[in-house]
């Protein structure tokens, strides 16, 4: 089978082409809005001049190699302002814990939102930003576990991770003060 000769190929090349310009396309509205539909039409060809244009290229509304480059680029850069921030990953092994005294590097994160989800549920005690699993952290972790119907033990385990970050998340959203709900 030939690529450059397969309606299949070409369509799917077509479609991966016009998804790339509709990203930039979303995040820069002067571009124009493509459908990916994977048929090289009139539309297609006009946005594939305009970023022929703001790469420095010959504007033929025909992607070549150079303007396929300039237009991954544009939407690599596209991406990253469209898509949400990656989450980040705290890894906790099966069965790990953290207690009073314990000495993790997650402990700084841990306090930090619960020192934030304090500011919007007032009956989430707050503790200050240490570093150490010290006594007012573990109160604060005890009135968080009391707040969800847990036992409370003051020790963070993974389904306490799993409920701080899913609270944290749904009470603070995207961190703007004026746009989160508290419950």
């Amino acid at each position: 089978m030939d690529p450059n000769n397969d309606a299949r190929f070409l369509g799917r090349s077509v479609t991966s082409l016009q998804t790339m310009l509709r990203v930039i396309a979303l995040q820069d509205e002067s571009c124009p809005m493509v459908n990916p539909d994977g048929i090289y039409g009139e539309q297609t060809a006009k946005a594939v001049a305009v970023q022929q244009k703001r790469a420095g290229l010959p504007q033929t509304g025909i992607t070549d190699y150079a303007t396929w480059q300039a237009i991954c680029a544009a939407y690599q850069s596209a991406i990253v302002e469209i898509e949400p921030a990656a989450p980040l990953d705290v890894v906790m092994n099966p069965n790990q814990v953290i207690l009073e005294g314990s000495n993790n590097l997650h402990v700084l994160l841990i306090q930090a939102m619960l020192q934030t989800l304090h500011e919007v549920y007032a009956n989430i005690d707050a503790c200050a930003l240490t570093g150490s699993c010290d006594e007012q952290t573990v109160c604060a972790i005890k009135s968080l576990q009391h707040c969800c119907g847990m036992t409370e033990s003051g020790i963070l385990d993974k389904r306490l991770w799993q409920l701080l970050t899913g609270l944290y998340h749904q009470a603070i959203g995207d961190g703007d003060r004026n746009t989160h709900c508290a419950g």
